[in-house]
């Protein structure tokens, strides 16, 4: 494992584009390679839009979560266990309570979870079939509950066969990591019992991985903590400084506070054509929310701020024709997030998206606002009007009507690129 792939592992900040390009081959081998059962799993084509559709495909910085699902809430843990990277942290729980039943997991049980995942030949969990949207919604609820101590009344029951697995009427199927739900709408408890078994899961893994690793992530540390002090000689601003840069653009343009959310930071050395940044975020595992921010390691300008949840595309797509209707009303939301947040001159203003073969138009636009120097800044948007991105921008390689493949868990797809200018 390379050193900036362990740093995000154990930070628990995302995934390079070339981590990201790993865990789409890895999707694509393992998904062939699984088998199905009777026909239980349900698999998504959403991850590789999500990491590709809009601008996250062209940022070979870009450092999203990368491992939502959007149409199952379930967190792609598989995925990452099985190159080797940990999206989560052994984190210090921000609610005492839901950190002390974590320490209080018997050691049998971790190794239990850690030993399933690494055994487990899926790209990631899925679902006998899909949440309704009152589930969703309640999922939601419910995650605030958890956090506040609401645990479930027992564990989430396993089977090891499908012929176990007939024997309950909700379950999670070991062999295919596959939770089989009833056709009747979920329980709360049932709900909680979910949530619960992907928090002590993910916790049970994030511990085991930090000790197997102490040493190397011990020097991590140290290398990292070395590049902080040249950079601060040299005139940059401190990891504190960037935190709080960071914390009130989490207000400014979320309109969040941090609280319920964990924290991390880290600093990005230099690379060919890119300075040196600090990247902070905000995360909550138990509701799958992240915010991240990329914050200039010299000067303190916003690089990059960007919000992702297993909620934010649902619902929101529209076809190609529609999304026409759409652009003049996200555009002036764009201009003044442009003009509140960003705040430089512009000289040309460009639209992009995706259209598909289906006839959708990806899951939303960017709009670019180029400098003089040709420098530019892209504001991200879903189709329903939420903002989740904003970032500096090379748009060079942009064009029109270019034709990319986009892997949907099954087979790839072509998509077109729209990419034009647009009127102020």
């Amino acid at each position: 494992m390379r050193a900036e792939q362990l740093r995000d592992a154990v930070s628990g900040i995302g995934m390079t584009e070339d981590m990201r390009t790993a865990v789409i081959r890895n999707v694509k081998e393992r998904t062939e390679e699984s088998k199905t059962g009777n026909g239980q799993r349900k698999k998504t084509g959403e991850t590789e839009r999500m990491l590709q559709d809009g601008k996250a495909r062209n940022s070979k910085r870009s450092k999203n979560h990368g491992t939502v699902w959007r149409k199952n809430l379930a967190v792609a843990a598989a995925v990452l266990v099985a190159i080797g990277i940990v999206a989560v942290p052994v984190r210090a729980f921000v609610n005492s309570l839901v950190r002390e039943r974590m320490e209080e997991m018997p050691q049998e049980e971790k190794e239990t979870y850690v030993d399933t995942l690494k055994e487990q030949n899926v790209a990631a969990d899925g679902f006998s079939r899909e949440y309704t949207k009152q589930e969703a919604a309640r999922y939601q609820e419910l995650t605030k509950k958890y956090q506040e101590g609401t645990f479930p009344a027992q564990a989430l029951p396993q089977a090891e066969s499908e012929e176990e697995a007939a024997g309950y009427e909700f379950c999670y199927l070991v062999p295919t990591a596959t939770f089989c739900l009833p056709e009747r709408d979920l329980t709360d408890e049932e709900i909680l019992e979910i949530i619960d078994f992907f928090v002590k899961r993910d916790y049970a893994y994030s511990e085991s991985y930090a000790k197997e690793y102490a040493e190397e992530i011990a020097e991590e540390e140290a290398k990292e903590q070395a590049a902080i002090d040249e950079n601060v000689e040299d005139g940059g601003i401190t990891i504190q400084e960037a935190i709080e840069i960071a914390r009130q653009k989490f207000a400014d343009i979320f309109g969040m506070t941090v609280d319920g959310f964990e924290q991390n930071a880290y600093y990005n050395e230099p690379e060919e054509g890119k300075k040196a940044d600090y990247c902070v975020n905000w995360s909550n595992n138990i509701s799958h929310k992240f915010y991240y921010f990329n914050i200039d390691a010299q000067d303190g300008h916003l690089v990059r701020a960007s919000y992702s949840g297993t909620s934010l595309h649902d619902g929101v797509a529209v076809t190609a024709e529609e999304a026409q209707g759409k652009i003049q009303q996200l555009q002036k939301a764009a201009a003044e997030t442009m003009r509140s947040q960003v705040g430089a001159a512009y000289d040309k203003v460009y639209v992009y998206y995706l259209e598909h073969e289906d006839g959708s138009a990806g899951i939303g636009p960017a709009f670019y606002y180029v400098m003089e120097d040709q420098h530019a800044y892209g504001i991200s948007y879903t189709w329903n009007g939420t903002l989740h991105e904003i970032e500096e921008k090379d748009i060079a390689t942009l064009e029109d009507g270019e034709e990319i493949d986009l892997w949907d868990g099954e087979e790839y797809n072509k998509a077109t690129v729209v990419f034009r200018e647009l009127e102020e």
